[in-house]
């Protein structure tokens, strides 16, 4: 697939990054929509497909992972990710994350739910790296933190699309012991205040991920760090429409408006005259801490 086509994906798909991503370097912003592309692809065999059809088009993406002597129009993406420094193991990790949810597999425990998060975002942030040339290995678990803030953002927000297509992540145990179930939370209309309770607890989780990830922005060249930076304001300020909303997410999905979206960038840019937008701050997480 030509880079203008992985642009045009990432463009009509992804509007919430791309916002930010325009302002990229060019081939940044193709390298990163060709990762946006198989990223999208494999979320499309897990959401748009029969549950057969799904388990044969993920189990045909790991066969292609775990094969790279098998020459197709997939494993060419693939190697050319992996020339621009995507790891093969990163790839296969987000694909078990759609296995995952191809097989209807519950997210039981916090627990549960941040491993979810790692495969389908955290890793994610991980393939960002080198594809921005970020090549410090002390900045792999802030990546991870960002990809999990974005990820708990949008499972917030998407309560009921989800439970609409039987899917829950919101920890089982927790729902359990709430009374809380995929029926009540498959209905629009008001949300309930247990589950604004868990909302809130996993939009302040968010947070905190965001906060630690930002530590990581002095990691990343000058010419993509304000893009993460924005980007990442603009998932967050979703969770804040959210709370500003007073949780209730099963009326409707909650989004931002260009014209929102256009306040972020005013209120993001003066965050680049803080010490934390330039110098690195000293941590006790390594390199293992992102897995």
């Amino acid at each position: 697939m030509k880079a203008d086509q992985s642009i045009e994906i990432l463009a009509k798909n992804g509007k919430s990054f791309y916002f930010a991503a325009v302002m990229l370097p060019v081939e940044k912003l193709q390298n990163i929509s060709e990762l946006y592309r198989f990223c999208r692809y494999v979320d499309d065999c897990a959401d748009e497909l029969s549950p057969d059809e799904s388990l044969k088009a993920i189990s045909k993406i790991k066969h292609t992972l775990n094969h790279p002597e098998l020459l197709s129009d997939l494993q060419t993406e693939i190697l050319g990710l992996e020339e621009k420094g995507v790891s093969r193991r990163h790839l296969l990790e987000l694909v078990l994350g759609a296995e995952f949810d191809v097989n209807l597999n519950t997210v039981n425990t916090e627990a549960d739910l941040d491993k979810y998060c790692y495969h389908v975002a955290g890793v994610v942030g991980l393939m960002m790296n080198p594809l921005m040339g970020v090549k410090d290995p002390e900045a792999y678990p802030f990546a991870v933190s960002l990809g999990k803030a974005m990820q708990l953002t949008n499972i917030c927000r998407d309560i009921l699309e989800d439970a609409q297509n039987q899917r829950q992540y919101l920890p089982m145990e927790e729902l359990n012991a709430t009374n809380l179930n995929l029926d009540q939370m498959s209905k629009s209309g008001p949300t309930p205040e247990a589950l604004k309770i868990l909302i809130k607890k996993y939009l302040e989780k968010a947070n905190n991920y965001y906060r630690k990830g930002y530590q990581g922005l002095p990691y990343i060249p000058l010419n993509c760090r304000f893009v993460i930076l924005l980007a990442a304001e603009i998932y967050r300020s979703i969770g804040l429409k959210i709370i500003k909303n007073n949780y209730e997410v099963l009326s409707g999905r909650t989004y931002l408006s260009g014209f929102e979206k256009a306040l972020v960038l005013l209120k993001t840019l003066p965050r680049v005259f803080y010490f934390g937008f330039w110098i690195k701050k000293k941590t006790n997480l390594t390199p293992e801490s992102a897995l």
